[in-house]
This record gives structure tokens, C-alpha cells and sequence, in this order.
């Protein structure tokens, strides 16, 4: 007897290693589930043969995902990722979707289920019963006793503290404790005291000056590093941060520094459009010539548009278009001449994904490359021709799913780029719809903190924002400006004493009016 009650210990803590024989009897018993329902299971999985599945209308565990002795899965579609667990006495009932890296605790009660009681002639047991199905999404840990109800979805990273009953959506990386449950704080941390804002704002314009020398050689020639050769970005990325802290005038040899970027020049509609062209701006002045190629592009554009790799690299297409929507700011503003923005948008607008928000489709690795390809593309049309974004709540959907990408984000994770690609379109959505805006903040606010701790005195930011890595003007130019853009996304950037400039302004300044 003894020896029959042990050898059920895998049972109720399934943790453990099994014996060759104990994963052979596991294999058979999942076999005998796939035969009495539509189940299915992936490697190294385990449902206990002393769980309690009836009524089962779907079920999956996936990878390395158990069900332990004495859980009651009734009346259920159930769907488990990878690595995820229902401990013992657990109580599960209807439509069913469990992420991965999911752990639920003893007595965890999730009831997608509910009884009809509107009419008030039939008793309640004789109405009809209704289910509009729970999600936990990935890395949840549902503590002792919680009880989820139908109609939720607990996000990413959450925790629900002991007891709790969810009635709402919890965000994600949220700490939820209560009946009803409510999220009282983020596990990333709070943004730090508004006043640490404007003081680092003060002391980055205080480093500024020996910031821009710790770039420039004996020769007088910027460089995004000490050690590296001198870069049309280095000299345009010096010009954005004097304008980002209103000091563009005091540049040493300014007239030397306009006529260097004005000779780097192209008639290209390339990424020298952005860099040369906004720096020129930035620092009182204009393009030397237009840039001539967005005439040829906008003689075929539609065939021009229709030729971009929007399934096979959304970002690079993306990155396209707003190469040519700037030279055609550039050129309509100071030259008033390529006059392409009418069907440009037409022809966005209707190429749209409807359920994405985006443009284009991504595979595999790169199902972040839309996403990416969404901030390039309404940065240099949409956003610098003050216009409307299309189905912004769409595209918020698709933005957040990117920032739960584990690989990208985290509470230390995100190098430059990567940030800005997620809290450009966020703030830019944000001045049309409220939606999700409490979610994105709890992201943004963490960066927020990330980023003050990251500064390198007298330097300035790495692009990877780890003090590991060296400071590069690039790093501290983007940085910067994406601290602003998370700060107006969260309502505080009034407490910084700067504003981005040139490619990463906050502002359109091509209005109608301008036009000529």
C-alpha cells in the first residue's frame, strides 16, 4: 500500500523527474484522452490521470504544461502554452486560453461560464447558460485561492494575489490584489518623483557643451565615437541636440557647420533626406536645391509604391516612404514644387491592413518588422503632414503586442530603436483615442525610470542605453528624444526644459496654410 501511495507523488507535484515506466504510462493516458476528446499534447506534457476532465470539448498542453491530481476541468475548451501549470483542487469551466510560462496555484477557481437571469419568469436554473471565454496571457503567476470570471483577460506578467476575484482586465506586468481585484502597482516600477525629471533635464544642458566636444576631434570633425571616422550623422545629430535645448545659435563656427551639412547634400531620396535636411532646418536654414528624385518617384508612384517589399520587409518599405514623404516636405515647403502628397495618402489608405493597422506582413523572426515599418512610415507622412492616423485602435493593438515581445522589452530591455518604434506610434495614436492608454503608460513609465539611471556624465546614452556599452552621439540624440516622447505619453513633458527637433519633433509644421 505504502509503496502504491508514493509512487502517486508525480501525481500532485509533476516537477519531478519520471521514470521511463511513468512516462510511458503518461503517453498511453494522453492517447485515451485524444480518443475521448479533440486533445491534444506537446513534449514532455502531463495531465494527471487523477485530474477530473468531463465534458471536454478541445483541449491542448502544450510543451513541458501539466494538470495535477485533483484539478476538475469541466464543461471546457481548454488551451495551454508552453510551461505553464494548473496545480491541485484547481476549478476550470468553459472557453479557456492559458499562455505560456502561466503557473496557477492550488484552488485557483477560472469560471468562463455564467447563468442567465433576465427573465424572471423561469427559475435561473432553466435559463440559458452564456460564456464570453477567459484569457490569462503569458508569464501569469494567479495566486492560492483566486477566482477569474468570465469575460477577462489577465495580462502579460501579472500577478493576482492570494484570494483575489478578477471581475476586470487586468493590465499587463500589473501587481492586482482584492474582490474585486484591482492593480495597485506595476511590477516595473514607478516612474520616478516628477522632480527627478526637470533635474535631469537641467544637467543634461548643463553637459551639453562638453557632451559635443567629447565627440569632436583635434581636427574640429564630429564622430559618433571618439574612435570612429566623422559622419554626415554625427554633424547632424550635433545640430538637432543644440535645437532639442534651443541653443542652435551658439553652435562654435555655425556658418562652418551650415555650409558642411550643405554640402552633403544629395538629390537622392535616400536616408540623407532626414539627416541633412532636418539639420539644415533646425539651425534657421533650407535644402540647398530640391531633392530632384521625388519628382521622378512621383511621375510612376503608384508603381513605385506598388514595387516596395511590404511583405518581405515591411520596414524597409516603411523606411521608403518616408524618405520620399520628407523630400516632398522639403520640397513643397521651401521650393513649392512636388506636389505628390494627395495620391501618396490615397494610396496608403487604402492599402492598409483593417485588422493590423499596419502595412505589410511579417514571418517568423519577422513579425516585428511591420510594427517597425509603421513608425518610419507615419513619422514622415502622416505625423510631419499633421494628419490623421487610420484605424488607430487597430494599430495599438499591434503596437502593444510588439512590446510584450520577450526578445525586445522587459523591464531591461530595448535598445533605442527598438523603443522608439513602440512609443512613436503609441503617442501618435494617443492624440486621436484614449484606447489601452493605461497599458502603454505602465510600459512607458518603466523606461522612463530605465532611462534616468542610464545617463554617462559628460557623455551621454549608449544606442543600447547599458552603461556596458560606450556612449555614441546617435545613442544620446535618440535617447533623448525618446524620454520626451515617453514623458508627453504620459503627460509630463512640461518637465523637461527641451523638445525634440528635426527628425523626432512632436510637432507638424506643414500646414495647408504654408502651401503654395
Amino acid at each position: 500500500m505504502s509503496e502504491e501511495y508514493f509512487s502517486r507523488r508525480n501525481d500532485y507535484m509533476p516537477w519531478y523527474e519520471f521514470t521511463p515506466a511513468q512516462k510511458e504510462e503518461q503517453l498511453v493516458w494522453q492517447k485515451t484522452l485524444a480518443a475521448r476528446f479533440d486533445a491534444a499534447f506537446g513534449e514532455d506534457s502531463f495531465v494527471s490521470p487523477l485530474a477530473r476532465l468531463y465534458g471536454i470539448s478541445r483541449l491542448r498542453v502544450g510543451q513541458g504544461s501539466f494538470i495535477a491530481a485533483g484539478a476538475l476541468v469541466r464543461e471546457a475548451s481548454l488551451t495551454m502554452g508552453d510551461f505553464s501549470s494548473v496545480n491541485s483542487e484547481c476549478y476550470l469551466q468553459g472557453p479557456i486560453s492559458i499562455g505560456n510560462y502561466v503557473r496557477i496555484a492550488p484552488h485557483v477557481n477560472i469560471i468562463a461560464m455564467n447563468h442567465s437571469f433576465a427573465d424572471t419568469s423561469l427559475p435561473i436554473c432553466r435559463q440559458p447558460l452564456s460564456h464570453k471565454g477567459i484569457t490569462i496571457e503569458d508569464d501569469v503567476w494567479l495566486g492560492a485561492g483566486v477566482s477569474v470570471l468570465d469575460g477577462v483577460r489577465v495580462g502579460a506578467h501579472s500577478i493576482v494575489g492570494a484570494g483575489a476575484v478578477v471581475t476586470k482586465d487586468i493590465p499587463p506586468w500589473s501587481i492586482a490584489v482584492g474582490n474585486p481585484a484591482r492593480a495597485v502597482r506595476s511590477r516595473l516600477g514607478e516612474t520616478r518623483a516628477p522632480e527627478a525629471l526637470a533635474v535631469f533635464a537641467a544637467q543634461v544642458r548643463e553637459q551639453l557643451p562638453a557632451v559635443l566636444a567629447y565627440y569632436t576631434d583635434k581636427q574640429g570633425e564630429l564622430r559618433n565615437t571618439p574612435d570612429s571616422e566623422p559622419t554626415i550623422r554625427a554633424w547632424c545629430d550635433a545640430a538637432e541636440l543644440l535645437a532639442m535645448f534651443g541653443l542652435a545659435d551658439s553652435f562654435p563656427d555655425r556658418d562652418r557647420l551650415v555650409a558642411r551639412i550643405r554640402s552633403l547634400q544629395k538629390p537622392d531620396v535616400d536616408y540623407d533626406v532626414l539627416t541633412v535636411g532636418y539639420a539644415l532646418e533646425v539651425l534657421g536654414e533650407k535644402p540647398s536645391a530640391p531633392f530632384s528624385q521625388a519628382d521622378e518617384i512621383g511621375a510612376a508612384l503608384e508603381d513605385w509604391l506598388s514595387s516596395l517589399p511590404w511583405d518581405e520587409n515591411a520596414w524597409g518599405a516603411g523606411a521608403a516612404v518616408d524618405h520620399f514623404a520628407t523630400a516632398l516636405y522639403f520640397n513643397q515647403k521651401y521650393f513649392g514644387t512636388s506636389y505628390y502628397d494627395a495620391p501618396l495618402f490615397g494610396h496608403l489608405l487604402t492599402r492598409q491592413n483593417p485588422v493590423t493597422g499596419l502595412w505589410g506582413t511579417g514571418a517568423g523572426d519577422d513579425q516585428h518588422l511591420p510594427v517597425n515599418g509603421y513608425y518610419r512610415l507615419t513619422r514622415g507622412s502622416f505625423a510631419q503632414f499633421g494628419l490623421p492616423v487610420p484605424r488607430p485602435e487597430a494599430a495599438v493593438d499591434a503596437v502593444l503586442r510588439q512590446s510584450r515581445r520577450v526578445e525586445y522589452f522587459g523591464p531591461d530591455r530595448g535598445n533605442a530603436c527598438d523603443v522608439l518604434d513602440i512609443i512613436h506610434p503609441l503617442w501618435l495614436c494617443a492624440r486621436q483615442t484614449d484606447y489601452r492608454r493605461e497599458e502603454g503608460r505602465l510600459w512607458a513609465r518603466a523606461q522612463i525610470g530605465r532611462i534616468l539611471g542610464r545617463w554617462q556624465t559628460g557623455r551621454g546614452f549608449s544606442f543600447e542605453l547599458e552603461t556596458a556599452y560606450p556612449a555614441t552621439l546617435q545613442g544620446t540624440e535618440m535617447w533623448l528624444s525618446v524620454l520626451y516622447l515617453l514623458c508627453d505619453y504620459c503627460g509630463q513633458a512640461e518637465l523637461l526644459c527641451y523638445a525634440p527637433q528635426g527628425v523626432h519633433r512632436t510637432k507638424a509644421v506643414w500646414a495647408p496654410e504654408l502651401r503654395k
